[in-house]
């Protein structure tokens, strides 16, 4: 069996974006690190996904 390592990054993003991600991952009661790697996969463009309009994401 094969351990693939662990990855930790650290990013800097607005507060305003980090509370919307938090409150998507609330809503889909799923983790922080979930919410953004579901965002991340579903590819979205930045302005339709992060139009700083209302909360929570519908994606």
């Amino acid at each position: 069996m094969t351990r693939e390592p662990m990855v930790s990054r650290t990013v800097l993003m607005p507060i305003d974006l980090y509370r919307r991600v938090d409150t998507f991952a609330k809503s889909k009661e799923i983790s922080w690190s979930a919410a953004v790697r579901r965002l991340t996969e579903a590819q979205l463009p930045v302005e339709e996904a992060f139009p700083f309009e209302g909360v929570p994401f519908d994606a």
